[in-house]
């Protein structure tokens, strides 16, 4: 790839545009076309992916669980309303009347969840015990048989006395091995007698003192399930200061804010409610408000971006060349090319995703090619040319430096297609195809319009004055054209030196930038969902982060459950296998048998009136079971005989017998509410012991549709103690979850993989794309040397643009990151129109032509204009994304213009002086 006028390159530019030129009416109506079709199908038959899921390979093992998941449990992508304030009635009652509002509209809301109702189970609660307790519980009542029985049960209940349970205790505790552990019958009734003796010391010394005793024949159940079973449980935050809905949006498939109308809906019935409920707060979030309103933001950024970028781009063309037909023949020429690569993105990809999405304004900045043909055209008819001779010229002179330009940078973005990130890839073949289509319709588009549009004939040439008094008309000619910068020209020394300079102090900077994985951090400030978000992780931390694991069987979720609670990082376990409880064919007809023996129970209204022994009688039994219990060794380690005899002691002792009236009339009081008491219990009992099995189908709706799959496996959610958007508890949070459950997958998962793929994708495109260039300069320059001179302005302006972004406070992060490949793909156009100008002009001190000066200043100012509009984005990812794209391209312009052009010209003085001592040696 020769640069000179006669090189094999140059002479193909010329063949080629002068075909074009020759029939410019048909190549402009062929690319209309082709333009005009492009935009159709992308505006017809493009589909945007809009879930972060998206970004990654559906090869990849995370990306396989998740699908996995998905197609078992459905997508979990949730919207939350968090309401805050009032007390837990006003915040039930909201819940409630948001619930039922959001049910009214199930084209828009496939899936509610905001309380879990087993109240309907509360009739079989005791299905929930374990097999042992109820024996035992069977077994207390076969002791009660009399109370229990129709015949003698009146009777037996009037005989329920103080006195009776200590006579009973006395004849149990003759039985009693010492020398072995209680067995657990025994340790039952004591237990039972201990509570009952305590109440009744209460109630000898003050009658309220009162406190039912009969609390171990109702056991409350592992996991405080009886509460859960008497009222419903509403999701809150543990404290109850805030209370959740979930509700799962219809989405859009065909939509690039697939969500956005479920969104709308719920934040119109958010306002009503709160119209309803004044003094509460209530707020929309989760990931789908999130993602709509970070798409909804991009979308509109992007579009008020790209016709900022556009207009600028033709206010700054209009402002340079003082008229409208270069700019307009220049956009219009981007413009076909950017219809070209629409269609082909169609045609190839078929669909857009979050990166790729703001492609056109990326060609804008990019793909601006005819800037410097049409400032090399008009250089050449300024200097004499006709229209057909400047344009020979211009693809002679202009067309391999845009060729090997245009090259190097589709062929840099060409190599991020070997990152292992699907995003990165289908950015690269998007940006690296747009980029050659541009600089096709510059070799196409724009000769043809020119050729048709120029039609001024020869300028005004430039007159001057021979000897003897004569004119003759002469042209300037080129190698008379003025130099760039002049004043910076001559003093190379001072430039690089300044420039050494910044580079020491840049480095310095750059060493310490850092990386901010938290895609929190880069939504739009002011967002609704994004404010919830946050209030959500001071009240919570990581409660709405969550693993998820599939299990066959409800025995695999709770053994899973157990394990999961051992973890350090794990702050709650969810699932509902334990809803459904195990062994019911061994529990039923032991409850059954309960049920029988409390079928004839006396009315809960009933007043038993106990036939109460003397007072004394009482006292006595207590000194005969202290008499029965003492002489026992062992008691010492038996800490209910230690706490029973102190108890009877204390009864013993009591000072109300030393009034034996009130004594009695105490006890009695005392014996009628132990009847009373123990009558409600029974009647409770009786009420959780229906023996009927409980099924996953008498599970509530929403807790099913939730955790139980289409095939009936088990989903068991591990929630995170930390704030997972921050990167070191995320990692360890996996970590954590893997090391129990390898096939684990969730929204910390596919955060965690994608933000890591994203990041080493874009750091590696960077990588690929900066070797692909080296090898395409070293092709066309065929010089080591010149290959490393060109790369000098891209090496130094990354280094700049790294030292700036630490001393303004920037960081890198996943929005920002996919600047690397960009600013590497566009930023080495610049070195390549410097060194083309060098190696075609050999002058001993070499200066930049002006022109060439001029293009790549506009250039690199239309490409700043379209990375620039970014910054007016109200998302802060895009907003810092344009900045620093913004900036990469005016340091890489900056060290090509100034820098790269005071080292051509110290080597090339050098270089003089070198041939000079040769000379005189």
């Amino acid at each position: 790839m020769s640069t000179c006028e006669t090189g094999l390159l140059s002479r193909m530019m010329v063949r080629f545009v002068d075909a074009v030129c020759r029939r410019p009416v048909s190549v402009l109506i062929l690319s209309g076309l082709l333009a005009v079709g492009g935009t159709y199908a992308f505006c017809t038959r493009t589909e945007y992916y809009t879930r972060r899921s998206d970004l990654a390979s559906p090869d990849k093992d995370y990306q396989r669980r998740w699908q996995a998941f998905v197609s078992e449990f459905g997508d979990e992508d949730d919207l939350v309303v968090v309401l805050r304030g009032g007390d837990v009635a006003r915040k039930s009652a909201a819940v409630d009347d948001l619930a039922a509002s959001l049910a009214t509209k199930p084209d828009l809301f496939d899936r509610l969840f905001s309380k879990a109702d087993l109240t309907g189970l509360k009739n079989r609660a005791l299905l929930f015990l374990p097999s042992d307790q109820l024996q035992a519980m069977r077994e207390n009542l076969d002791r009660m048989a009399p109370l229990l029985s129709a015949p003698v049960g009146p009777i037996a209940w009037r005989s329920l006395t103080l006195t009776n349970l200590l006579r009973q205790a006395r004849e149990r505790a003759g039985r009693i091995d010492p020398d072995t552990p209680l067995a657990p019958a025994d340790e039952q009734f004591l237990t039972q007698l201990l509570a009952t003796v305590q109440s009744a010391n209460a109630s000898l010394t003050d009658p309220a003192g009162y406190r039912n005793p009969w609390g171990s024949l109702m056991p409350a159940g592992p996991d405080q399930r009886s509460d859960m079973l008497d009222r419903p449980q509403y999701l809150t935050n543990g404290d109850n200061s805030l209370f959740f809905l979930l509700a799962r949006p219809v989405k859009d498939a065909n939509s690039f804010t697939p969500a956005q109308a479920g969104v709308e809906a719920l934040r119109a019935i958010v306002n009503e409610t709160r119209v309803r409920y004044p003094d509460l707060q209530i707020g929309v979030t989760g990931l789908p408000a999130l993602e709509t309103d970070e798409m909804a933001a991009s979308q509109r950024d992007t579009t008020l971006a790209g016709w900022l970028a556009f207009g600028g781009t033709a206010l700054l063309y209009c402002l340079v060349y003082r008229g409208y037909r270069y700019p307009l023949l220049t956009m219009s020429t981007l413009l076909m090319g950017t219809a070209w690569a629409m269609g082909w993105l169609t045609l190839t990809v078929g669909h857009l995703n979050i990166l790729s999405a703001a492609f056109a304004v990326m060609l804008i900045g990019l793909g601006d090619y005819g800037v410097m043909w049409v400032t090399h055209y008009e250089q050449r008819r300024r200097a004499g040319d006709d229209p057909t001779t400047a344009t020979r010229d211009t693809a002679a002179e202009v067309g391999p430096s845009l060729f090997t330009a245009c090259t190097a940078t589709a062929l840099a973005f060409f190599a991020t297609m070997f990152a292992d990130f699907r995003a990165v890839a289908e950015l690269g073949w998007i940006a690296g195809c747009g980029v050659l289509f541009c600089c096709f319709a510059c070799f196409t588009v724009l000769p043809a319009l020119i050729r048709l549009t120029d039609r001024r004939g020869l300028l005004a040439p430039l007159a001057v004055v021979d000897n003897d008094g004569a004119s003759r008309p002469v042209y300037k000619p080129s190698k008379q054209e003025s130099a760039w910068l002049p004043v910076l020209a001559r003093r190379p020394r001072l430039v690089l030196t300044c420039a050494a300079v910044m580079t020491l102090i840049a480095v310095g900077c750059g060493w310490r930038i850092n990386y901010d994985h938290n895609l929190l951090n880069m939504q739009a400030d002011g967002l609704e969902s994004v404010k919830w978000e946050r209030e959500l992780i001071a009240a919570t931390a990581g409660a709405s982060w969550h693993s998820c694991s599939i299990c066959a069987t409800a025995d695999d979720a709770l053994a899973l459950k157990a394990r999961y609670e051992q973890l350090p990082g794990v702050s709650r376990v969810v699932e509902v296998a334990s809803l459904v409880p195990g062994e019911q064919d061994k529990k039923l007809p032991l409850i059954a048998d309960v049920h029988r023996k409390l079928a004839h129970l006396p009315a809960l209204d009933h007043n038993i009136a106990p036939f109460t022994p003397p007072a004394r009688e009482a006292q006595k039994e207590a000194t005969l079971l202290l008499g029965a219990l003492k002489p026992q060794a062992p008691i010492s380690r038996q800490p209910v005989l230690r706490d029973l005899v102190a108890s009877l002691e204390q009864l013993r002792d009591h000072r109300a017998f030393v009034v034996p009236i009130d004594a009695q009339a105490r006890l009695h009081e005392f014996e009628r509410r132990l009847a009373a008491d123990l009558i409600a219990d029974l009647h409770r009992l009786r009420g959780v012991s229906t023996p009927q099995p409980i099924t996953l189908a008498d599970l509530p709706g929403p807790l099913r549709d939730r955790y139980v799959g289409t095939s009936k496996k088990f989903l068991v959610e591990a929630y995170a103690k930390e704030d997972l958007w921050d990167m070191a508890p995320l990692e360890h949070f996996v970590t954590q979850i893997r090391s129990i459950d390898p096939e684990a997958t969730g929204k910390p998962f596919g955060t965690l993989e994608g933000l890591k793929s994203m990041q080493n994708g874009f750091a590696w495109a960077g990588v690929y794309a900066f070797f692909v260039i080296v090898g395409v300069l070293a092709l066309d320059f065929r010089s080591f040397k010149h290959t490393v001179i060109a790369m000098v302005p891209l090496v130094a302006g990354v280094i700049w643009l790294l030292g700036i972004m630490v001393l303004t406070g920037q960081s890198l992060n996943p929005a920002n990151m996919i600047a690397l490949p960009l600013i590497v793909g566009c930023g080495v156009d610049n070195g390549v129109h410097v060194l083309h100008d060098f190696r075609a002009r050999r002058r001993r001190r070499y200066t930049l032509a002006a022109t060439t000066g001029k293009g790549i200043a506009v250039s690199a100012l239309t490409t700043v204009l379209g990375f620039g509009a970014l910054m007016i984005s109200s998302h802060r990812g895009l907003a810092g994304l344009g900045f620093v794209l913004a900036l990469g391209v005016t340091t890489c312009m900056t060290a090509a213009l100034v820098f790269l052009p005071a080292l051509l010209r110290e080597l090339s003085e050098q270089r003089d002086r070198l041939r000079k001592l040769r000379a005189a040696a």
